[in-house]
């Protein structure tokens, strides 16, 4: 797993950060709000659905196939750190149907976790669920992530969301180098 970087060719302008501090605050309009290096990125996020499920911070899972899969064209897109340099790369693996699929592919888990309480106080994926990720990611260069670590990035991520749920908001502390995502509540912002 140690070899797997899909960007470490590239210029640090295109890479995924190696490591990042993500301000995740929710103000009282109920929307979401993300901030990297003290610049906010992306749209305010609330639920979309009837039943506040937490779906405004689903964010956290795509920083945590950043950190530990060092895969994501929706973080590549938000902080716009595409591939430009490699054409073949910035659409096969950067652009539109790659997004979707990561954003498809997410939305398609939480459906699962809702049902499984967030995967809470579970040391374990289901082989289902992440044979299906296999299907849903064929043809992209995260297939090559071994499935184990889809599970290290499902339930790490999961662990951080539920934190940022009960406290509406905290950091999300990424390293790539640890393939590890952490929480951190917002009062400790120094």
């Amino acid at each position: 797993m140690a070899g797997l970087d899909f960007d470490s060719e590239f210029g640090i302008e295109e890479q995924l950060p190696r490591d990042f501090k993500i301000r995740v605050n929710q103000r009282g309009s109920g929307k979401s709000y993300l901030q990297w290096k003290g610049v906010f990125i992306g749209e305010p996020l609330t639920d979309n659905i009837a039943d506040r499920d937490g779906y405004r911070f689903h964010d956290v899972f795509h920083f945590a196939y950043a950190a530990i899969l060092h895969w994501s064209p929706v973080i590549r897109a938000l902080i716009k750190h595409k591939r430009k340099s490699n054409p073949k790369y910035d659409e096969e693996q950067d652009s539109g149907r790659a997004i979707v699929v990561e954003e498809g592919l997410t939305a398609w888990i939480f459906s699962r976790a809702k049902e499984l309480n967030f995967f809470e106080e579970q040391e374990k994926v289901s082989l289902g669920i992440l044979k299906t990720i296999g299907e849903f990611v064929s043809g992209y260069e995260v297939e090559k992530c071994p499935l184990k670590l889809w599970e290290k990035a499902i339930l790490d991520g999961y662990a951080v969301f539920r934190q940022l749920k009960l406290n509406q908001g905290g950091w999300i502390i990424g390293d790539r180098e640890q393939r590890a995502i952490t929480y951190m509540p917002l009062e400790s912002e120094k």
